[in-house]
């Protein structure tokens, strides 16, 4: 009997343990950040509550950012094309990865 207990309560823990490993990353808050690709200089980026990107024209990203989006474990920048720039993840006080296409680092930050 207790076998059976234990063996239904670690089922239940493993499978909370899914549930928070596969959570989405919370929405961005809307505002202005700077945007820094590889060795470039920062440049705004204004993001919405709705998931849009306004992008300066100093921008020198390689193309025109549309939107973000969340993933499971960060965020997602894609551009007009509906291609994926890059995906970034928290990291300190700023989000951090690298564009897709070519691996140049992505800094977004306030």
């Amino acid at each position: 009997m207790n076998k059976s207990r234990f063996l239904a309560l670690s089922f239940l823990l493993a499978v909370s343990g899914f549930g928070t490993a596969y959570a989405q990353a919370p929405a961005l808050a809307a505002g202005t950040y700077k945007l820094a690709v590889g060795n470039k200089a920062p440049c705004d980026l204004t993001i919405t509550a709705d998931g849009t990107i306004d992008q300066s024209t100093t921008c020198e990203t390689g193309t025109t950012l549309a939107k973000w989006a969340p993933t499971g474990s960060g965020y997602q920048l894609i551009s007009t094309s509906g291609e994926t720039y890059a995906v970034l993840k928290l990291h300190g006080e700023s989000l951090e990865g690298q564009t897709f296409a070519d691996q140049r680092k992505v800094v977004l930050s306030h």
